[in-house]
């Protein structure tokens, strides 16, 4: 009897006191994780960091767009629009920089205008009336817009090993006037696009935006929903 009592007298201080030790491990853990690992050190120096600093220094805008002045030639390509038309633009874009974030430009593009296969169908079926048909289509010739641009993200990549190219990512807003076949009509544009900046002063933009504006019918008004891509070449003075 008295050999087992002391046996369970062991057993329950053994179980006591592997729960004490458990206990303390728990506690141990926990501590851990409130203290990244027990690396008190490790944890004040990250206390001390200042993210804020930290970030403006590695994604700092390194070219300046502050009161200046920006030159760039464009080249843009018309998807939509007439089913019987095909549009290219050629053009210009003077864009004033006033605070690093918005920009004003004027823009201008001159229209060249080719048939869609559409439209030169209708110029050589004669097998219907024995004579072709004209293709109804208010083209556009020149359009001069105002523009305002938003640059809400930028950032930095490495070009293929050869330097550091920093790239702005904006919206663009405008409006003005387009001059069609039949004359002179609002347009409206709203879009955005991606500029990589190789210098203080080169420049490259890739953009897409809608333009809208009514082209007149035999039967009336047509309102023409337009996709514009176009690249840019520009220089900042």
């Amino acid at each position: 009897m008295k050999k087992t009592l002391v046996s369970k007298t062991k057993v329950l201080a053994t179980w006591l006191g592997a729960m004490v030790l458990g206990s303390a491990a728990h506690a141990d853990i926990m501590k851990d994780f409130d203290t990244l690992g027990g690396n008190d050190v490790l944890l004040e120096k990250a206390r001390a960091l200042n993210p804020d600093a930290q970030v403006r220094i590695v994604q700092d805008r390194v070219v300046s767009r502050r009161s200046r002045l920006e030159v760039a030639p464009e080249i843009g390509f018309v998807l939509g629009g007439d089913s019987y038309n095909r549009t290219q633009n050629v053009g210009a874009n003077l864009t004033w920089h006033f605070v690093p974030e918005w920009s004003l430009g004027l823009r201008y593009a001159y229209s060249f205008n080719s048939l869609r296969p559409e439209g030169e169908y209708l110029l050589s079926d004669t097998s219907v009336e024995g004579k072709a048909k004209i293709p109804d289509i208010d083209w556009p010739k020149q359009q001069a817009l105002a523009i305002i641009n938003w640059y809400p993200v930028y950032g930095k990549m490495n070009l293929y090993d050869l330097g550091v190219v920093h790239f702005d990512i904006y919206a663009l807003a405008g409006g003005g006037t387009i001059e069609l076949k039949s004359g002179q009509t609002p347009t409206y544009t709203a879009g955005g696009g991606i500029g990589m900046w190789f210098s203080q002063h080169l420049s490259t933009r890739f953009e897409l935006r809608w333009q809208g504006y009514n082209a007149k019918r035999f039967k009336g008004e047509e309102a023409m929903n337009t996709t514009v891509g176009s690249v840019q070449i520009g220089y900042m003075l």
